[in-house]
């Protein structure tokens, strides 16, 4: 007895495709991530977007679940609503690769995303382009960006202080993921609200500096040195947007060390 070999990434895409064409109720299906800008590979999950043309989007929902978790295998799924009408199907296959299907009203778009593929648009939804522009962080975006680096480096600072190390690493990693999108958003990249996701994606580098605020043991010393180097690298941001009070209020050691 021989059994069928588990599809890879192209042919869950292409079955996924083929479902949504075949379902009356389906009015459009976008392959974004990796796989719809053509740089993906079997590691890639499959980030999708899918339309649904009828009010009870959520009734439908074990309809969508049932039939993917045909196309192979299934490890494991779950459910995030990510609003009243929108709920986030993920889809786990034994051999490894991952769907990831965000399920909304057909009305909710009206264009296609940067860096999107249209696989199925019955309804005329996905024909024009959404320019990039919408995705752009305004300067009161980049403005709390920055706070929140800053109080969040500052967290890093007054928990190691106390000996909670795990939440420590917690907020030194968030201030840092904060620089990154600002980074992002002065290179020009494509939805620079990822950061390091879009930074890499780009071909782009970060600050060699930064790689010197990732710690590997849980000392004082540790998180002061990381925290005062990512502060430096803020500084723009910091004068840009008048935060320099901001810093030194709330945790001196920032500029002075722990």
């Amino acid at each position: 007895m021989t059994t069928s070999p588990s599809p890879g990434t192209p042919e869950l895409v292409g079955r996924l495709a083929q479902w949504a064409a075949a379902t009356d109720w389906v009015g459009w299906l976008e392959l974004g991530g990796s796989l719809g800008r053509g740089a993906g590979d079997e590691l890639s999950d499959i980030d999708a977007g899918m339309g649904l043309t009828i009010e009870d989007v959520e009734g439908k929902l074990d309809a969508i679940e049932e039939n993917v978790t045909r196309f192979g295998p299934v490890a494991g799924t779950l459910r995030q609503h990510f609003g009243p009408d929108t709920t986030h199907l993920i889809v786990v296959y034994r051999h490894g690769p991952q769907l990831s299907l965000v399920v909304s009203p057909a009305s909710s778009r009206s264009g296609l995303p940067p860096e999107a593929t249209a696989l199925v648009d019955k309804v005329d939804r996905l024909a024009t382009p959404i320019d990039r522009s919408r995705w752009d962080p305004t300067s009161d975006t980049r403005r709390e960006w920055t706070f929140l680096a800053c109080i969040t480096a500052g967290d890093a600072l007054k928990h190691a202080g106390r000996g909670q190390f795990w939440r420590a690493f917690a907020s030194l990693s968030t201030a840092r993921d904060h620089y990154l999108q600002l980074l992002a958003a002065d290179e020009h990249v494509i939805f620079p609200q990822f950061g390091a996701v879009s930074l890499e994606n780009a071909g782009l580098p970060v600050p060699s500096r930064l790689a010197d605020t990732l710690i590997g043991s849980g000392d004082l010393e540790s998180f002061g040195r990381a925290v005062r180097i990512l502060v430096d690298l803020l500084q723009p941001y910091i004068g840009e947007h008048d935060l320099d009070q901001l810093v030194t209020a709330i945790r001196p050691a920032i500029r002075d060390g722990p």
